[in-house]
């Protein structure tokens, strides 16, 4: 029996301040009514409907406390029931077969060690879905039944400073197969570091989807350790771009260096932002987003993305 108050809203223990940017307050000029971006915290939550969120206390009852500070939330395997028929996806995009848009960088190290996950369908790549949107395709990965989170770059492109208009989900696609269906972007949201300073320590989002398919995919688990993960086993399952398309690869490695807002290490991935970085008990540390020499790196899950993740996940 599962707890489907986590993919539901739960009242906030911590203060929360929301203010709306689209539409000034009354009686205030837009000036006065909207806080100023500069004096706010980077992990000040934005969405694509300009509201602007204020970080908030993390959920004193939703997570297990670790010896060392740290917490996790648990994950959830789902009720592993495919559509009874699958769905076929043959786009415009499938069949004319043109590279998507590229988002962040690619990188294999040394010789390319992924192998292809096929089926789809078991745990936890099940949870694991394709992102294809008007700025780019990218990986994304539950944390409930209906939050996906990605990396920032995967929602908001600060080239032109536009949203992502609009996004589809395709939760364990297997080339041109969908064995869960794909669904729809409702909201976007990231934080003010990314939008507003493309500031990479900052390059992470939530995709918020109209369904709960999340309880049959299942959703990762998250971890904040606030001690170095380094040496920590971990693997990264994703959506290349240089595969065929659709296809999902995975790749296991370690983590080779710790920092506070970033995880570096030496698993391939070329292009596959947005995918998660998770333990072998399934509990996600990092959000996949760059490539580099002699690792590639993505955004580690400390206290702040952890509080934000978890807030996006009950909104």
């Amino acid at each position: 029996m599962i707890n489907r108050k986590r993919g539901l809203r739960i009242p906030l223990l911590g203060l929360v301040v929301a203010v709306s940017l689209s539409l000034p307050l009354i009686g205030l000029s837009s000036a006065e009514a909207a806080p100023s971006k500069s004096k706010l915290s980077p992990d000040t939550m934005i969405s694509n409907d300009g509201t602007i969120t204020a970080p908030t206390a993390p959920f004193s009852n939703e997570f297990s406390k670790q010896r060392d500070g740290g917490a996790t939330t648990s994950s959830y395997k789902g009720n592993g029931e495919a559509l009874a028929k699958q769905t076929s996806i043959v786009t415009k995009k499938d069949t004319v077969k043109n590279d998507p848009p590229f988002i962040g960088v690619k990188s294999i190290i040394g010789s390319d060690g992924r192998i292809r996950v096929n089926p789809t369908t078991s745990f936890p790549y099940s949870a694991i879905a394709q992102i294809s949107s008007d700025i780019g395709d990218c990986t994304g990965w539950f944390i409930s039944a209906d939050t996906i989170i990605t990396a920032g770059h995967c929602v908001y492109n600060t080239g032109n400073n536009k949203w992502a208009s609009w996004a589809t989900i395709t939760p364990g696609r297997d080339g041109n197969n969908a064995p869960y269906g794909t669904y729809s972007a409702k909201s976007f949201h990231s934080v003010l570091g990314w939008v507003t300073n493309e500031d990479t320590n900052y390059d992470y989002a939530a995709i918020k989807i109209n369904s709960d398919i999340g309880y049959t995919t299942g959703w990762f688990g998250l971890r904040l350790q606030p001690g170095s993960l380094t040496g920590t086993a971990e693997t990264i399952s994703g959506y290349p771009r240089d595969k065929a398309y659709g296809t999902q690869w995975r790749h296991s490695d370690q983590i080779r260096q710790t920092y506070d807002r970033k995880l570096y290490y030496g698993n391939d991935t070329y292009g596959q932002s947005g995918s998660p970085v998770y333990t072998n008990d399934y509990y996600s540390v990092a959000i996949h987003t760059n490539g580099g020499n002699p690792y590639n790196n993505g955004t580690r899950i400390n206290e702040n993305v952890f509080n934000n993740l978890l807030y996006w996940r009950d909104h």
